[in-house]
């Protein structure tokens, strides 16, 4: 049988598009309370939620987040009558997406405001966009490293906070170390900010 992953990068459009699904974002939220059956799902998909689903709507749904590798089968028990039973798990405890059309806008979005903000000519905002794209994706590689190395830990603590206050939490952790262990970053931009 297939095993969970601690992190996993999503790069096809398919499979980032279905976060922005509520009904297959819901699915793979509730995952995260470990292995469940379709029932299972189908009950706290319902519970406290006003776009109620049928169980076959459940089954469709999963069908398509296991042929995006999203969800997987982790375990199947013989049931009377030789039905089988079958057990879903994410694929990963945490997606991390690398969507380049959302990365280039926030970069161009974040080189405006600088440029308003510190009076940026067009020459040193272009240099600031270019540093930032190349730190983009060393941020967003060092991230899938961190959740690697730190996840399980990360993770214990789910139950005490919540997953988004854990996430958030992380995230900060993660930025604290990485500017620690790349303060050159920031002094760069600096340099090309404030001239």
């Amino acid at each position: 049988m297939k095993k969970q992953e601690i992190v996993k990068i999503l790069k096809d459009i398919k499979q980032i598009e279905l976060f922005d699904n509520p009904n297959y974002a819901r699915i793979v939220s509730i995952l995260r309370r470990g292995e469940l059956t379709i029932k299972e799902i189908h009950k706290l998909f319902n519970k406290d939620y006003e776009d109620r689903k049928t169980l076959t709507s459940i089954y469709r749904y999963m069908e398509t987040l296991l042929e995006n590798d999203l969800v997987f089968v982790s375990k199947e028990e013989l049931m009377k009558g030789h039905l089988i039973e079958r057990y879903y798990s994410r694929t990963a405890l945490i997606f991390l997406f690398e969507d380049e059309k959302f990365d280039e806008d926030a970069i161009i979005a974040t080189s405006e405001l600088l440029q308003q903000l510190y009076n940026l000519d067009t020459e040193r905002t272009e240099e600031f966009r270019k540093f930032f794209r190349e730190l983009v994706r060393d941020v967003n590689k060092s991230s899938a490293d961190f959740f690697e190395t730190y996840g399980k830990d990360i993770f214990g603590l789910e139950k005490k906070y919540g997953f988004d206050a854990v996430k958030h939490a992380a995230k900060q952790i993660h930025q604290l170390m990485y500017y620690r262990e790349n303060s050159e970053k920031i002094e760069k931009i600096l340099e090309i900010v404030e001239g």
